[in-house]
């Protein structure tokens, strides 16, 4: 984002996450897509990314119940910002260290492909795909990829040596303003 533009913050949380929140989150969401005017395709794809990124922090942050110091420094969060006719929906929680490596490397490949590799990687992935015992396959981030107007952005902080923080930011951009 150029320093000299400033963003609008339409939606922030911070905090445990459990699946209440991501209903209120959704009913805000809605809400606020109403009252801007957002068109329908648009929120459609607002929501998708939001919902995809809210169930990986679900999915993957339980594991810190028991690190309570680690959550108030390290709690998970979720934003959406407008910047002109983009939308920024930003994610950040606490993962194990040992996840670093793997998913940066998951990532690194969905974003190395056109729109058609995608398709090709969704396939194969639900056909042939290893299921991790929380459940994904990494279809998320192959469907948030398909409606990210450009390449994912994330990144990982060392927290310690069993954590490390995670920020994912995708942009949508809206085509028909």
């Amino acid at each position: 984002m150029p320093e000299n533009q400033k963003s609008e913050v339409l939606l922030s949380y911070s905090g445990p996450l459990k699946y209440d929140t991501i209903g209120l989150l959704i009913n805000k969401l809605k809400d606020m897509a109403s009252g801007m005017g957002i068109r329908l395709v648009l929120y459609k794809k607002i929501l998708l990314v939001m919902i995809e990124s809210l169930e990986n922090i679900l999915k993957y942050n339980e594991h810190l119940d028991e690190e309570l110091h680690l959550k108030k420094e390290f709690l998970p969060k979720f934003s959406i910002e407008r910047l002109d006719d983009t939308f920024i929906l930003t994610s950040s929680n606490t993962i194990l260290s040992g996840d670093v490596s793997q998913l940066s490397e998951k990532l690194t490949l969905i974003n190395s492909l056109n729109a058609e590799g995608l398709k090709k990687l969704y396939k194969t992935t639900i056909t042939n795909g290893q299921f991790s015992l929380k459940g994904g396959a990494g279809l998320g981030f192959i469907e948030i990829a398909k409606i990210a107007s450009e390449k994912m952005d994330f990144s990982f902080e060392n927290i310690n040596e069993k954590y490390s923080y995670y920020r994912l930011q995708v942009l949508i951009r809206d085509d028909n303003t």
